[in-house]
């Protein structure tokens, strides 16, 4: 299946080092895909199906964790601490 991926998905690939995908279903047809990189930096979208986020992670060349069972993804996205650190990402900002 070929898929577009979305942009900043691409260019979070492009320059980030290492990046590992984590996908988890969230809604009735929703599925979110985060990027996240060695340093705790990551991206989200949203796919209408698994297929279509896995066929995103294939275009991209990245691996994929369905859900949170690797505890090494858990530190990983634990790495920074987005809210205490000057120019932390903030999502809900």
């Amino acid at each position: 299946m070929a898929v577009a991926v979305p942009g900043p998905l691409r260019d979070f690939v492009k320059l980030h080092p290492e990046v590992e995908a984590v996908l988890q279903h969230v809604g009735l047809r929703t599925w979110d895909l985060l990027l996240i990189d060695l340093e705790g930096n990551w991206v989200r979208d949203e796919f209408p199906s698994e297929a279509r986020a896995e066929a995103a992670c294939r275009a991209l060349g990245i691996r994929m964790h369905r859900g949170w069972d690797d505890p090494r993804m858990a530190r990983r996205m634990g790495r920074r601490d987005h809210w205490n650190r000057p120019g932390g990402q903030r999502r809900a900002l």
